[in-house]
Parts: C-alpha cells; sequence; structure tokens
C-alpha cells in the first residue's frame, strides 16, 4: 500500500513538472523574438521584416550580416528573395531601372552572373541587350561566353566568346574610321614612322577600324553568301569580332585579301598564299613586309599570322593589325607567340 502511494505520488509530480514545463515553453514562445540575434533591427523596419521574411530568411540575413538597406527597398516585390537581395542593390547602383525590373531580371538569369561579375556586365551591357543574349544567343549557341569585361585591349574574340552589341567607350575618329583612343595615338605614330622610313607619299591607308554589330552582321552575311563553308576562317560573326572592339583596325587590301581566300580553294585548304601575293605590286608586298617586322615597335600585332591558323582559327591576314600596347607586342614578337597563345600573367 505504501508503495503504491510512492508511485502515485511520482506520477503526479512528474505531471506537474510536465505541466510547468509546457506553461513555461508556451509563455516564451509568446515572447520569443526572432530578430534577437539581428543587431540591425529597428522599430521602423521590425515589422516589415517579420511581415515579409520566414524563419530561414531571418537566419540567412543574421548569418551573412546582411543590412537592412540591402533588402528593405526591394521586399515588397512579387518573386523577393532575399537570398538575391545583393544581386538586386549592384543592379540597381550599377544601372538603374525600377526594382520590379531589377527583381524579375536577377531571378531570371541569375545563373549567369555572380555578384563579381555582375556589375561589370552592366557597365558594359544594357539590360535589354543582356536579355537579348541569354534568351536568343545562347538558345542557338549553349557553349558562347560572354566577355564579362570587353573593354580590355587584351580580349581574345573567337567562335566560343561574345561581346554581343558591346560599343567601346572613348572612340576618336582616325582616316574615316573610329578606334579607341590609345590605338589611334598608336597607329598615327606608326604612320609617322613608316612615311618617314619608306616616303612621304607613301601611307598606310586604313580601310576599317570599329564596326558595330549590326554593321559585321551585314557584311557577314555578304562574305557567307560567296562562300558559307569557310567564311569564319576569315571573317567571324557578329559579336564574335574583333573588329567590335576599337582595337583592331584593317588597312587597304583587306577586303580584296578576304574574298580571294574565299574564292581560292587552295588556300584555305593548305593555307598557301602565294597564289594572293602575286597579285600585288612591290610596293604592297613592301608595305606588307615592313607591318611584319615594325608594327611591334607601335604596340601592334600582325592579329591573324601565317603559320598560326590552327591557333587562332583563321587564315592569315597581313593587313589586320590588333593594338596590344607595346610591351605586349614586344613579347609576343619575341615568343613567336599570338593572343591565343600567351598566358594572362604574361600580359601587362
Amino acid at each position: 500500500m505504501k508503495e503504491k502511494k510512492v508511485l502515485m505520488v511520482r506520477v503526479v509530480l512528474i505531471l506537474v513538472c510536465l505541466a510547468i514545463f509546457v506553461t513555461c515553453f508556451w509563455a516564451m514562445n509568446q515572447t520569443y523574438d526572432p530578430l534577437a540575434r539581428y543587431p540591425y533591427a529597428t522599430e521602423e523596419n521590425r515589422e516589415t521584416i517579420l511581415q515579409h521574411l520566414d524563419s530561414e530568411d531571418i537566419e540567412y540575413i543574421i548569418s551573412n550580416q546582411i543590412r537592412p538597406e540591402e533588402f528593405l527597398e526591394f521586399i515588397d516585390e512579387p518573386g523577393f528573395d532575399v537570398r538575391y537581395c545583393r544581386l538586386y542593390t549592384i543592379a540597381k547602383q550599377t544601372q538603374d531601372e525600377s526594382n520590379a525590373y531589377i527583381v524579375n531580371f536577377v531571378n531570371r538569369y541569375r545563373s549567369h552572373f555572380s555578384m563579381s561579375t555582375l556589375e561589370t556586365l552592366l557597365q558594359h551591357y544594357s539590360y535589354l541587350d543582356l536579355t537579348t543574349f541569354y534568351e536568343n544567343e545562347l538558345a542557338s549557341h549553349e557553349n558562347l561566353a560572354l566577355i564579362s569585361d570587353p573593354s580590355s585591349p587584351l580580349i581574345v574574340l573567337n567562335d566560343s566568346t561574345s561581346v554581343y552589341k558591346y560599343v567601346p567607350d572613348h572612340l576618336t575618329s582616325i582616316q574615316g574610321v573610329s578606334l579607341k583612343e590609345e590605338a589611334a595615338q598608336a597607329f598615327q605614330n606608326m604612320e609617322e614612322a613608316y612615311r618617314s622610313m619608306i616616303g612621304q607619299d607613301q601611307s598606310l591607308s586604313l580601310e576599317k577600324g570599329y564596326i558595330p554589330y549590326d554593321q559585321i552582321f551585314t557584311e557577314y552575311t555578304s562574305w557567307n553568301a560567296l562562300n558559307a563553308q569557310y567564311c569564319d576562317e576569315v571573317f567571324l560573326p557578329a559579336g564574335q569580332n574583333e573588329f567590335q572592339l576599337g582595337y583592331t583596325v584593317a588597312l587597304t587590301g583587306y577586303n580584296d585579301w578576304v574574298r580571294q581566300c574565299l574564292e581560292k580553294e587552295t588556300i584555305y585548304r593548305q593555307n598557301q598564299y602565294d597564289e594572293i601575293l602575286e597579285t600585288y605590286d612591290e610596293t604592297m608586298i613592301q608595305k606588307i613586309t615592313w607591318l611584319e617586322d615594325n608594327a611591334y615597335r607601335y604596340g601592334f600585332v600582325i592579329r591573324y599570322p601565317q603559320g598560326k591558323e590552327e591557333q587562332t582559327g583563321q587564315l592569315y591576314n597581313p593587313f589586320v593589325l590588333r593594338y596590344v600596347g607595346q610591351e605586349n607586342a614586344k613579347t609576343m614578337r619575341e615568343s613567336d607567340r599570338v593572343m591565343e597563345e600567351m598566358k594572362l600573367e604574361e600580359l601587362e
């Protein structure tokens, strides 16, 4: 009998303790502050944060030390995701648009950029251009990589890279074509040197400089009609063509060279260019030779030299020069390498 009483007392004590625990837990839960560990909560923003963010979101802003000013501006927008708030902020600060537009843009295309590349992209491309590139260009060329910073004179374009509709800044006019200022000045210096060495009645006449996307598209269509199979070996499509960068020039003779390359089957099959060179007079051959020997002194390289077709993916063209700066041009000449063979750390 005594043992039963002891057992009953124990059961009652357990039930009382359990009731006390449940009551305390309920009371604590009623007074628990989800933002207690968030040092940036204020009376002004507390209600808004609790209204829009669930417990996982709150834990995210706490663990990542995200300040209210990084997300409150966008918190009311449909589709807002606190995990992308810093991307929203970067986009807004770099290229202003409505908050709704930015949230939708980031949410839709976030797999194509990171926090480190988004700012650079928006410094060089519009939202519209990025949208059409992601929607249209990648649909037909899924392995095509958009260059985030196309302003560098060391950018290499080919069939797997693109600057889409990028338009370089700081362009200046020289001989009726546009070039980046530093490239134009270097070309002017080179032409003056050429005249002083060869003769004042001689010149390095430019046929092409910077070419905008739409014009390259038109030219590519024309060359493609002449020889669709090998067109990409002499003139790359819009977005992938280095004439869009403002650092590439083509001297007089370029169009004729491209046309002959596309018309003569032995050229693109055997890389034999004598048939074309034989059509030029002594003055033109002298110019080609001078450029091969001296262009590097002024920061230019023959962009598609003979013997490097496999590396560049392009046929030899003595009339295409690319400005890379004097030190880089010297390094490439001394090592007999083209841009595709250079490591970034070797270039200045």
